[in-house]
């Protein structure tokens, strides 16, 4: 199952292999950890649009495609629900949770999350967390749960700065998708578009809706208006 009786974080197209550029090595290499069972707590952080949601969906994904059940869910869309509802979360092998900066100031809902990963240890499953914040800059009441995730393996996620990771990521969408767009687009994009994953994957998604059927060589006055519309999206 993927899907709860709650507002959970929609599942996102993305696939491990699109995170295969050289700044994301670190954090592949600890995803295989992950996978081999060496670690049990995993945390990534980063900046808001670094494709943190992105890489937590592939991460449950890979885990459904070697037939364990895997599920994301977003804490910040979880706030208003009754703490209860986190205990559907204990039959999952793995449990991505996402935006766990959101149950700062939210006594109860750490006292839930602590529940969660001492059932987890308990039973042999594993979690993975993701932040805006590194582990030790979270806010929270709750010492013991402050305490379990600094405890975590944690890594940055990068930034989109390097040429490589932006090239590796749209070209691994485009590839396992079947879909071709014009290279001068594409260099566009990845020269004067947005750095960050999560951005770049929507400007790319837009891209790709604009495009959809078109068979023919674009006009010059075409890709101007697609090179102004990549340009919108400059950070």
């Amino acid at each position: 199952m993927r899907q709860l009786q709650l507002d959970i974080e929609p599942q996102l197209d993305a696939r491990i292999s699109d995170f295969s550029g050289p700044g994301w090595g670190h954090v592949i290499d600890a995803v295989r950890q992950l996978h081999a069972g060496l670690v049990s707590r995993f945390y990534v952080y980063g900046g808001a649009g670094t494709g943190k949601s992105h890489l937590l969906s592939a991460i449950c994904d890979s885990y459904l495609d070697v037939g364990k059940s895997a599920i994301q869910v977003s804490l910040l869309e979880l706030l208003d629900a009754p703490t209860e509802a986190i205990t559907s979360l204990e039959r999952y092998d793995l449990v991505a949770l996402d935006d766990i900066e959101a149950i700062s100031g939210v006594p109860h809902w750490q006292k839930a999350v602590f529940h969660l990963i001492n059932y987890n240890n308990q039973e042999g499953g594993q979690l993975v967390f993701s932040s805006r914040m590194a582990p030790i800059e979270l806010k929270l009441e709750l010492p013991d749960l402050q305490s379990r995730l600094t405890q975590a393996v944690s890594v940055r996620v990068p930034n989109g700065s390097l040429y490589a990771d932006r090239y590796a990521l749209v070209n691994s969408v485009l590839d396992r998708r079947g879909i071709h767009i014009d290279q001068q687009i594409i260099d566009y994009l990845l020269n004067h578009g947005p750095h960050q994953a999560s951005i770049l994957l929507q400007s790319l998604e837009q891209l790709i809706q604009l495009l959809k059927g078109e068979k023919t060589k674009l006009s010059g006055a075409t890709l101007r208006q697609i090179f102004a519309l990549i340009d919108e999206y400059q950070e």
